[in-house]
């Protein structure tokens, strides 16, 4: 018991880490593109008021951040690499517990994207505290998905209404970083197919 409850600590100071370092690359090629200087300050503190955003910034900007994953079993997959990078768990309870399946998916971006419009329309129920500006920002690390299928899904996929955010992006890595504007407040959005993806798994 006590040694699920150290993980689960540790598992959330390595999600604050990932917000933290997900916000500096956010910034730098928002800097970059915007001509601006915005520095990361601090995380945030969820458990003040309504909550804190997860990143403090200068110039008053808040960030709030999400991942988006495929499905549930590519997220399992991801966080249970950071077990074995951490060694909370062995190589051989890794491999019995997170098996390789992700070439038994039928179209996967669409799991992306759908699962990117759920973060949106969680977010947005949510409440913070902060001043100045708010951005959410989904992170994801997809390894079938290119920053093609990203376009496709603005393009096509966005399947959202956007009321608490003054702007929401997408972070992508695929080898390097690249960042995507997806709304600003008051966008609402339907998707070509109303918000319907035919998304599962061949192999389970």
């Amino acid at each position: 018991m006590e040694k699920t409850k150290n993980n689960k600590q540790k598992r959330e100071g390595d999600s604050k880490q990932v917000e933290k370092s997900s916000c500096q690359e956010f910034l730098e090629l928002y800097n970059k593109q915007f001509s601006k200087n915005i520095k990361f300050i601090k995380v945030g503190n969820p458990d003040l008021g309504k909550g804190e955003p997860d990143c403090i910034c200068s110039d008053g900007l808040n960030i709030e951040i999400a991942g988006a994953y495929y499905d549930n079993e590519h997220a399992k997959n991801t966080w249970g690499t950071i077990d074995l990078l951490k060694n909370r768990i062995s190589k051989k309870d890794y491999k019995k517990k997170y098996p390789d399946n992700t070439l038994g998916m039928e179209n996967p971006d669409y799991g992306l994207y759908d699962n990117i419009n759920k973060r949106v329309v969680n977010k947005n129920k949510k409440e913070y505290k902060y001043e100045g500006k708010l951005f959410l920002l989904i992170i994801s690390r997809p390894p079938l998905t290119g920053e093609r299928d990203i376009e496709a899904y603005i393009k096509h996929y966005r399947n959202f209404e956007n009321i608490n955010f003054d702007e929401v992006w997408f972070l992508l890595y695929n080898g390097h970083y690249s960042i995507f504007q997806l709304a600003k407040r008051g966008d609402k959005f339907l998707s070509k197919n109303n918000g319907k993806t035919k998304f599962k798994r061949i192999i389970k």
